[in-house]
Protein backbone atom coordinates (compact mmCIF):
# COMPACT_ATOMS: atom_id res chain seq x y z
CA UNK A 1 0.00 0.00 0.00
CA UNK A 2 2.76 2.05 0.71
CA UNK A 3 4.27 1.66 -2.62
CA UNK A 4 1.18 2.42 -4.49
CA UNK A 5 1.25 5.88 -2.44
CA UNK A 6 4.57 7.02 -3.51
CA UNK A 7 3.70 6.54 -6.62
CA UNK A 8 0.79 7.74 -6.95
CA UNK A 9 2.73 11.25 -5.17
CA UNK A 10 5.48 11.51 -8.13
CA UNK A 11 2.74 13.32 -10.67
CA UNK A 12 2.13 15.77 -8.08
CA UNK A 13 6.00 16.37 -6.51
CA UNK A 14 6.55 17.21 -10.53
CA UNK A 15 3.65 19.93 -11.01
CA UNK A 16 4.40 21.67 -7.73
CA UNK A 17 8.24 21.80 -9.14
CA UNK A 18 9.75 18.96 -7.44
CA UNK A 19 11.58 17.90 -10.80
CA UNK A 20 13.94 15.52 -10.77
CA UNK A 21 17.37 15.18 -9.62
CA UNK A 22 19.78 16.56 -12.14
CA UNK A 23 22.35 14.39 -13.38
CA UNK A 24 26.22 15.29 -12.94
CA UNK A 25 27.83 15.82 -16.29
CA UNK A 26 29.51 12.72 -18.34
CA UNK A 27 33.69 13.15 -17.05
CA UNK A 28 35.90 13.90 -20.62
CA UNK A 29 37.91 11.87 -21.20
CA UNK A 30 41.26 12.36 -22.83
CA UNK A 31 40.86 11.00 -27.15
CA UNK A 32 44.55 10.74 -27.47
CA UNK A 33 45.01 9.21 -23.90
CA UNK A 34 42.31 7.96 -22.11
CA UNK A 35 42.56 9.84 -18.73
CA UNK A 36 40.13 11.66 -17.44
CA UNK A 37 40.18 15.06 -17.69
CA UNK A 38 40.15 17.39 -14.71
CA UNK A 39 37.74 20.44 -14.83
CA UNK A 40 39.84 23.57 -15.12
CA UNK A 41 40.46 25.91 -12.45
CA UNK A 42 43.44 27.95 -13.83
CA UNK A 43 44.23 28.92 -17.52
CA UNK A 44 47.71 28.46 -19.06
CA UNK A 45 49.47 31.23 -21.66
CA UNK A 46 49.95 28.38 -24.43
CA UNK A 47 52.82 30.27 -26.49
CA UNK A 48 53.91 30.28 -22.42
CA UNK A 49 53.22 27.00 -20.99
CA UNK A 50 56.55 26.42 -18.50
CA UNK A 51 59.91 28.05 -18.08
CA UNK A 52 62.90 26.30 -18.95
CA UNK A 53 63.83 25.60 -15.38
CA UNK A 54 60.75 23.93 -14.60
CA UNK A 55 61.51 21.34 -17.40
CA UNK A 56 65.65 21.22 -16.75
CA UNK A 57 65.46 21.81 -12.53
CA UNK A 58 64.22 20.05 -9.85
CA UNK A 59 68.56 18.98 -8.92
CA UNK A 60 68.11 18.61 -5.28
CA UNK A 61 64.73 16.61 -5.33
CA UNK A 62 65.62 12.88 -3.82
CA UNK A 63 64.38 9.59 -4.43
CA UNK A 64 62.93 9.98 -0.63
CA UNK A 65 60.76 13.16 -1.31
CA UNK A 66 59.20 11.76 -4.41
CA UNK A 67 58.60 8.03 -2.96
CA UNK A 68 56.43 10.20 0.19
CA UNK A 69 54.87 12.17 -2.62
CA UNK A 70 53.90 8.89 -4.44
CA UNK A 71 52.68 8.10 -0.74
CA UNK A 72 50.85 10.92 -0.38
CA UNK A 73 49.27 10.68 -3.39
CA UNK A 74 47.67 6.94 -2.85
CA UNK A 75 49.59 6.24 -5.72
CA UNK A 76 50.51 2.35 -6.88
CA UNK A 77 53.77 3.54 -7.65
CA UNK A 78 54.45 4.11 -4.18
CA UNK A 79 55.04 0.42 -3.94
CA UNK A 80 56.30 -0.86 -7.06
CA UNK A 81 59.91 -1.71 -8.10
CA UNK A 82 60.73 -1.87 -11.81
CA UNK A 83 61.69 -5.98 -12.62
CA UNK A 84 63.82 -4.72 -15.28
CA UNK A 85 65.75 -2.28 -13.01
CA UNK A 86 65.41 -3.86 -9.73
CA UNK A 87 65.17 0.00 -8.60
CA UNK A 88 61.58 1.52 -7.22
CA UNK A 89 59.76 3.85 -9.05
CA UNK A 90 60.55 6.87 -7.07
CA UNK A 91 64.49 5.38 -7.88
CA UNK A 92 63.95 5.39 -11.40
CA UNK A 93 61.77 8.95 -11.20
CA UNK A 94 64.91 10.58 -9.67
CA UNK A 95 68.09 8.60 -11.55
CA UNK A 96 66.64 8.57 -15.03
CA UNK A 97 65.27 12.19 -14.99
CA UNK A 98 68.40 13.43 -13.49
CA UNK A 99 70.63 11.59 -15.62
CA UNK A 100 69.71 13.92 -19.06
CA UNK A 101 69.23 17.00 -16.62
CA UNK A 102 65.43 16.96 -16.56
CA UNK A 103 63.55 17.64 -13.57
CA UNK A 104 61.86 14.99 -11.41
CA UNK A 105 58.73 17.21 -10.64
CA UNK A 106 58.50 17.44 -14.84
CA UNK A 107 58.45 14.32 -14.90
CA UNK A 108 55.66 13.44 -12.70
CA UNK A 109 53.89 15.67 -14.04
CA UNK A 110 54.39 14.00 -17.79
CA UNK A 111 53.55 10.78 -15.90
CA UNK A 112 50.15 11.85 -14.18
CA UNK A 113 49.46 13.31 -17.63
CA UNK A 114 49.87 10.50 -19.89
CA UNK A 115 49.10 7.65 -17.33
CA UNK A 116 47.37 8.70 -14.32
CA UNK A 117 49.46 6.58 -12.49
CA UNK A 118 50.67 8.98 -10.22
CA UNK A 119 46.78 9.33 -8.76
CA UNK A 120 45.72 5.75 -9.27
CA UNK A 121 46.04 3.03 -7.32
CA UNK A 122 45.87 0.81 -10.26
CA UNK A 123 48.52 -0.23 -12.65
CA UNK A 124 46.62 0.17 -15.58
CA UNK A 125 48.91 2.06 -18.21
CA UNK A 126 52.04 1.33 -16.16
CA UNK A 127 53.81 -0.18 -19.72
CA UNK A 128 52.96 3.43 -21.05
CA UNK A 129 53.74 5.58 -18.12
CA UNK A 130 54.92 8.48 -20.32
CA UNK A 131 53.73 8.18 -22.87
CA UNK A 132 57.21 7.66 -24.77
CA UNK A 133 57.55 5.54 -28.19
CA UNK A 134 53.29 5.74 -28.68
CA UNK A 135 52.56 8.34 -31.32
CA UNK A 136 48.97 9.06 -31.21
CA UNK A 137 48.46 7.12 -34.56
CA UNK A 138 49.68 3.88 -33.39
CA UNK A 139 50.55 1.67 -30.43
CA UNK A 140 53.73 1.79 -28.30
CA UNK A 141 56.96 0.63 -29.37
CA UNK A 142 57.69 -2.79 -28.19
CA UNK A 143 61.39 -1.13 -26.99
CA UNK A 144 60.19 1.59 -24.75
CA UNK A 145 57.60 -0.91 -22.85
CA UNK A 146 57.83 -0.63 -19.35
CA UNK A 147 58.26 1.79 -16.48
CA UNK A 148 61.65 2.18 -16.00
CA UNK A 149 62.02 2.28 -19.72
CA UNK A 150 59.37 4.98 -20.59
CA UNK A 151 60.71 6.93 -17.82
CA UNK A 152 64.04 7.21 -19.48
CA UNK A 153 63.15 7.41 -23.30
CA UNK A 154 60.60 10.41 -21.79
CA UNK A 155 63.87 12.14 -20.64
CA UNK A 156 66.18 11.36 -23.05
CA UNK A 157 63.58 12.83 -25.34
CA UNK A 158 63.04 16.02 -23.79
CA UNK A 159 66.76 16.51 -23.29
CA UNK A 160 67.67 15.89 -27.17
CA UNK A 161 64.20 18.61 -27.75
CA UNK A 162 66.62 21.29 -25.33
CA UNK A 163 69.75 19.91 -27.14
CA UNK A 164 68.23 20.68 -30.80
CA UNK A 165 67.03 24.06 -29.57
CA UNK A 166 70.27 25.08 -28.22
CA UNK A 167 72.29 24.18 -31.15
CA UNK A 168 70.16 24.11 -34.58
CA UNK A 169 67.17 26.62 -32.83
CA UNK A 170 64.78 24.17 -34.02
CA UNK A 171 63.39 20.83 -32.71
CA UNK A 172 62.88 17.46 -34.87
CA UNK A 173 59.38 18.39 -35.71
CA UNK A 174 60.14 21.68 -36.52
CA UNK A 175 59.25 23.62 -33.51
CA UNK A 176 61.19 27.05 -32.65
CA UNK A 177 61.74 29.83 -30.08
CA UNK A 178 59.74 32.76 -31.39
CA UNK A 179 58.53 31.45 -34.16
CA UNK A 180 54.76 30.59 -35.01
CA UNK A 181 53.46 27.36 -36.07
CA UNK A 182 49.94 24.99 -35.85
CA UNK A 183 49.19 22.60 -33.50
CA UNK A 184 47.26 19.24 -34.22
CA UNK A 185 44.01 21.64 -32.28
CA UNK A 186 44.84 23.21 -33.96
CA UNK A 187 45.60 26.65 -33.03
CA UNK A 188 48.59 28.97 -33.88
CA UNK A 189 51.55 28.88 -31.15
CA UNK A 190 54.54 31.68 -31.12
CA UNK A 191 56.74 29.17 -28.16
CA UNK A 192 58.68 32.11 -26.05
CA UNK A 193 60.56 30.08 -24.29
CA UNK A 194 62.74 25.93 -25.32
CA UNK A 195 60.23 24.69 -23.01
CA UNK A 196 57.08 25.61 -24.44
CA UNK A 197 58.46 24.55 -27.63
CA UNK A 198 59.93 20.73 -26.46
CA UNK A 199 56.61 20.34 -24.83
CA UNK A 200 54.55 20.71 -27.75
CA UNK A 201 57.22 18.69 -30.02
CA UNK A 202 56.59 16.05 -27.05
CA UNK A 203 52.59 16.79 -27.59
CA UNK A 204 51.87 18.88 -30.74
CA UNK A 205 48.10 19.57 -28.98
CA UNK A 206 47.48 22.72 -26.76
CA UNK A 207 44.35 21.31 -25.21
CA UNK A 208 41.93 21.80 -22.88
CA UNK A 209 43.85 24.33 -20.27
CA UNK A 210 44.68 27.31 -22.30
CA UNK A 211 43.79 30.55 -22.28
CA UNK A 212 43.13 31.47 -26.22
CA UNK A 213 42.95 28.45 -27.73
CA UNK A 214 42.50 24.45 -27.34
CA UNK A 215 40.78 21.18 -28.17
CA UNK A 216 38.45 20.85 -25.10
CA UNK A 217 38.77 16.68 -25.81
CA UNK A 218 42.52 16.62 -25.12
CA UNK A 219 44.52 17.39 -22.51
CA UNK A 220 47.26 18.32 -24.42
CA UNK A 221 50.57 20.13 -23.11
CA UNK A 222 48.66 22.36 -21.49
CA UNK A 223 47.97 19.69 -18.91
CA UNK A 224 51.18 19.48 -18.43
CA UNK A 225 51.31 22.98 -16.82
CA UNK A 226 48.03 22.31 -15.08
CA UNK A 227 49.29 19.46 -13.54
CA UNK A 228 53.34 20.66 -13.02
CA UNK A 229 51.98 23.93 -10.84
CA UNK A 230 49.89 21.65 -8.97
CA UNK A 231 52.32 19.37 -7.43
CA UNK A 232 54.74 22.00 -7.25
CA UNK A 233 52.92 23.35 -4.50
CA UNK A 234 50.93 20.04 -3.01
CA UNK A 235 54.75 18.91 -1.53
CA UNK A 236 57.37 20.82 -0.34
CA UNK A 237 60.11 20.18 -2.64
CA UNK A 238 63.34 21.43 -2.18
CA UNK A 239 64.13 22.17 -5.64
CA UNK A 240 67.76 23.57 -5.42
CA UNK A 241 70.91 24.10 -2.89
CA UNK A 242 74.21 25.40 -2.84
CA UNK A 243 75.05 23.20 -0.53
CA UNK A 244 75.33 20.35 -2.65
CA UNK A 245 73.31 18.18 -5.65
CA UNK A 246 71.55 14.88 -5.84
CA UNK A 247 73.36 12.98 -8.35
CA UNK A 248 71.48 9.63 -9.32
CA UNK A 249 74.55 8.02 -9.73
CA UNK A 250 75.77 8.38 -6.09
CA UNK A 251 72.23 7.95 -5.01
CA UNK A 252 73.02 10.81 -2.11
CA UNK A 253 73.42 14.62 -2.39
CA UNK A 254 77.11 15.27 -2.45
CA UNK A 255 79.01 18.26 -1.61
CA UNK A 256 79.21 21.63 -3.54
CA UNK A 257 81.89 21.53 -6.21
CA UNK A 258 82.01 17.45 -6.20
CA UNK A 259 82.09 15.39 -9.60
CA UNK A 260 80.64 12.66 -10.53
CA UNK A 261 81.28 10.42 -13.74
CA UNK A 262 77.39 9.71 -14.34
CA UNK A 263 76.68 6.02 -14.78
CA UNK A 264 74.55 6.15 -17.50
CA UNK A 265 76.93 8.01 -19.77
CA UNK A 266 80.08 7.86 -18.54
CA UNK A 267 80.51 11.92 -18.78
CA UNK A 268 81.72 13.78 -15.91
CA UNK A 269 79.50 16.35 -14.32
CA UNK A 270 80.29 18.86 -11.17
CA UNK A 271 78.23 20.40 -8.71
CA UNK A 272 78.30 24.50 -8.71
CA UNK A 273 75.91 25.98 -6.94
CA UNK A 274 73.33 23.61 -6.33
CA UNK A 275 73.52 22.71 -10.00
CA UNK A 276 75.17 20.10 -12.19
CA UNK A 277 77.19 21.43 -15.66
CA UNK A 278 76.94 19.41 -18.81
CA UNK A 279 78.08 16.58 -19.25
CA UNK A 280 82.12 16.30 -20.31
CA UNK A 281 84.69 13.30 -21.14
CA UNK A 282 87.17 15.21 -19.21
CA UNK A 283 87.09 15.72 -15.22
CA UNK A 284 87.03 18.94 -14.23
CA UNK A 285 90.33 19.96 -12.52
CA UNK A 286 88.92 21.95 -9.41
CA UNK A 287 86.66 18.69 -7.47
CA UNK A 288 86.97 18.91 -4.27
CA UNK A 289 85.74 15.03 -3.93
CA UNK A 290 85.25 12.91 -7.02
CA UNK A 291 83.25 9.58 -7.59
CA UNK A 292 85.28 8.21 -10.81
CA UNK A 293 84.93 4.42 -12.02
CA UNK A 294 86.26 2.03 -10.73
CA UNK A 295 88.96 -0.01 -12.63
CA UNK A 296 88.16 -3.73 -11.86
CA UNK A 297 90.80 -6.75 -12.50
CA UNK A 298 88.54 -8.80 -12.04
CA UNK A 299 86.50 -7.49 -14.44
CA UNK A 300 88.75 -6.07 -17.09
CA UNK A 301 87.20 -2.87 -17.14
CA UNK A 302 85.54 0.57 -15.30
CA UNK A 303 82.41 0.43 -13.40
CA UNK A 304 80.46 3.06 -12.11
CA UNK A 305 80.16 4.33 -8.12
CA UNK A 306 77.83 1.78 -5.81
CA UNK A 307 78.57 -1.29 -8.39
CA UNK A 308 79.66 -3.88 -6.10
CA UNK A 309 81.44 -6.75 -7.28
CA UNK A 310 82.66 -10.05 -6.04
CA UNK A 311 86.52 -10.34 -6.11
CA UNK A 312 87.29 -13.76 -4.56
CA UNK A 313 84.74 -16.63 -2.49
CA UNK A 314 85.00 -14.54 0.60
CA UNK A 315 85.78 -10.70 -0.22
CA UNK A 316 82.82 -8.38 -2.09
CA UNK A 317 83.88 -4.82 -2.59
CA UNK A 318 81.54 -1.72 -3.45
CA UNK A 319 83.49 0.88 -5.83
CA UNK A 320 83.31 4.57 -3.35
CA UNK A 321 84.57 7.90 -3.62
CA UNK A 322 87.67 8.50 -5.41
CA UNK A 323 87.74 5.43 -7.45
CA UNK A 324 88.77 3.40 -4.39
CA UNK A 325 87.09 -0.05 -3.84
CA UNK A 326 85.15 -0.63 -0.05
CA UNK A 327 84.87 -3.90 1.47
CA UNK A 328 81.32 -5.07 1.63
CA UNK A 329 81.19 -7.98 3.02
CA UNK A 330 76.69 -8.10 2.46
CA UNK A 331 76.60 -7.06 -1.06
CA UNK A 332 76.55 -10.84 -2.20
CA UNK A 333 73.17 -11.25 -0.07
CA UNK A 334 71.48 -7.89 0.42
CA UNK A 335 72.78 -6.05 -2.21
CA UNK A 336 73.68 -3.07 -0.48
CA UNK A 337 77.06 -1.88 0.61
CA UNK A 338 78.78 1.11 2.28
CA UNK A 339 77.85 3.10 0.03
CA UNK A 340 74.46 2.09 -0.34
CA UNK A 341 72.46 0.16 -2.78
CA UNK A 342 74.37 -1.68 -5.50
CA UNK A 343 74.44 0.25 -8.74
CA UNK A 344 75.07 -3.28 -10.19
CA UNK A 345 76.46 -6.69 -8.92
CA UNK A 346 78.84 -8.92 -10.27
CA UNK A 347 79.30 -12.25 -8.64
CA UNK A 348 81.61 -14.99 -9.44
Amino acid sequence: MKLRLCVLLVPALLAAGCGPLEEEPAPVVDELTGQVLQEATTKYDMHRLLEDSDVTGGQAITPAQVQQFLQQQGSYLAGYTDPAYGKTAATLIVERSRASNISPLYMLARIQGESSLIQSGTSTNLSKATGCGCPDTSGCDAQYVGFGKQVECAAKKMRGYFTSLETTGSTISGWRVGVTKATSDPCSVKPVNKATAALYTYTPWVGAYAIQCGRTTVGGSSLMASIYNRYATAYPWTTSTAEGCYSGTVEATVPEASCVQSSSDALWRQCLSGTFTAGSTVKPSNCNVSFPYCQSTRLGRGVPTRTCVQASSTLWQQCGAEGVWRDAPGAGTTGVGPLGACYQVYAL
